[in-house]
């Protein structure tokens, strides 16, 4: 495992237009996941480096573990995450901000690659797609089934109705 993702693009240089692969495994140093209590780990890089002179292109697949907890439920979740890769790596300075640089015979895609888990990862951690959740009033979880609790509640809009113009 290593805390960078480094690569080598002599072989690159020396092969314009060719794709030559490159395989790792990746240990992110900080926890990228927007999920409270979820930890990512086992990132796997599997890509082609394609040196088009000047730039890099970059193929490939991620993939990743995930484990933590449903944002509805509370139930642990464990999930391998598959993501496709594509990105171009610019000579030294970016066409604009958003772009990423190497330098030398050196590509460091670590920030590419840690951006490419955070952008394709749902927005919510859930167990499965249609996670009833906890009840509001005693945290049974729906998903096992119903509980007893009147969980009706008065329209909060209800006094409008009352008011005369």
């Amino acid at each position: 495992m290593f805390e960078k993702v480094i690569i080598d693009l002599t072989d690159n240089f020396a092969h314009e237009g060719e794709a030559i692969e490159f395989c790792t495994e990746y240990k992110p140093t900080e926890n990228l996941l927007p999920y409270p209590n979820a930890e990512l780990s086992n990132v796997s890089v599997r890509l082609t480096a394609t040196f088009t002179k000047p730039n890099v292109l970059l193929q490939g697949t991620l993939s990743c573990y995930i484990r933590g907890f449903c944002d509805r439920c509370l139930a642990e979740i464990s999930r391998q995450t598959d993501l496709s890769f594509n990105q171009i790596f610019y000579k030294d300075v970016a066409d604009d901000e958003d772009g990423y640089v190497y330098s030398g015979s050196k590509l460091d895609a670590t920030k590419a690659i840690c951006d490419e888990i955070v952008l394709s990862l749902p927005i919510a951690f859930l167990c499965k797609e249609d996670c009833k959740g906890l009840c509001p009033k005693c945290g049974t979880n729906l998903n096992d089934g119903q509980c007893d609790c009147d969980v009706s509640r008065e329209n909060a809009f209800a006094a409008l109705k009352n008011l005369k113009f």
